[in-house]
């Protein structure tokens, strides 16, 4: 057997060591045991010998070793610049094309097929291919791709992508929401005097002011001093005990009064309700100016189900700031 015939042996050899690299490794050890789980018979097959650390450093190994010797007989045979020429075009294509091409179906159905010799292997020769899985850990590290915060976004967007996406679209989407929780804003969720129902400390309680109260949809309230003033002096909650019998609102509400900015976070704003314990927070423009109201439910859709509102939305709050009739009033302690 001459040494090209040798090489090409060896070649092929080297060529079968990547395949089965692309077959045991093109996914996780974790999603291969889902799907052998799930009874598929090319990653039952699969998942025992991946399960073995040692069996990427292993195939490596022997990859290596194949090309290192079919790169030497080459070179015996041809001259020195065309040796190099063709040393150059295997080690690219071992290590960088082959690596990174797409997995295919001759892939997955090799390493089944090659799956009981490395059991085999694995069962006689483990304490001594032990050792070789520190080789993967040191040169075959799996980076996440994620450097900074916006990168999470984009790692959600790719998942969503994926042709074999198994997470819900509802899923991404609350995870989405979560991941850019940080961006939100009191300014974008908060509720402007405009569309507010305030209550004055001389309301009657009654069937009248009740059912104003249960039309507007709003769970809390914000109280001034009387009717049409500015003067803010708390806070009324419609689940509060004994609020339907006969009184004022000025008997039923709460004096403390909680203040966030509108240019302030919905993150700062659930810390508010947290030390407060009050259940809506007055919304102060640059100018300690009320300008509305965020209630929990507010922030807590922003956290879960509601996206920013659209530019017509906040083109209204801008237009409720300039109001001088909507904000002429400053906020006032009780």
């Amino acid at each position: 057997m001459t040494n090209l015939t040798t090489a090409g042996i060896y070649l092929l050899l080297a060529l079968l060591m990547s395949m089965l690299r692309k077959g045991y490794f093109s996914l996780p050890v974790y999603e291969l045991k889902r799907r052998a789980i799930n009874q598929d018979k090319i990653f039952k097959k699969l998942y025992p010998p991946a399960a073995y650390p040692s069996l990427r450093g292993l195939l490596w190994l022997l990859m290596t070793a194949l090309v290192a010797a079919f790169l030497v007989l080459v070179s015996l045979n041809v001259g020195v610049v065309l040796g190099i020429i063709i040393a150059v075009l295997f080690i690219w294509l071992f290590y960088s094309w082959l690596p990174n091409r797409n997995t295919s179906s001759l892939d997955y159905h090799l390493a089944a097929f090659s799956a009981p010799f490395f059991i085999w292997l694995f069962n006689w020769a483990h304490p001594v291919l032990k050792h070789l899985e520190r080789i993967p850990e040191r040169y075959n590290k799996v980076h996440t791709g994620v450097y900074e915060y916006p990168d999470l976004r984009r790692f959600l967007r790719l998942q969503a992508q994926q042709s074999d996406n198994r997470i819900s679209p509802q899923q991404l989407n609350r995870l989405d929401k979560l991941v850019s929780f940080e961006e939100a804003k009191v300014n974008h969720f908060f509720k402007p005097w405009k569309a507010t129902f305030k209550l004055a400390e001389t309301d009657i309680i009654g069937p009248k002011l009740l059912d104003e109260m249960h039309r507007s949809k709003q769970l809390s309230f914000a109280v001034t001093k009387q009717k049409n003033s500015h003067q803010i002096s708390g806070v009324l909650s419609r689940d509060v005990v004994g609020l339907t019998s006969e009184g004022k609102v000025s008997d039923y509400m709460r004096s403390e009064i909680a203040t966030i900015g509108r240019d302030d976070s919905i993150e700062d704003a659930l810390l508010s309700f947290a030390h407060s314990s009050t259940p809506l927070l007055i919304v102060l423009d640059k100018e300690s100016e009320a300008v509305g109201t965020l209630s929990l439910k507010d922030a807590l859709d922003a956290l879960l189900v509601l996206h920013k509102p659209s530019a017509g939305n906040i083109k209204e709050t801008a237009a409720e700031k300039n109001s001088e009739e909507e904000t002429e009033g400053e906020l006032s302690q009780a």
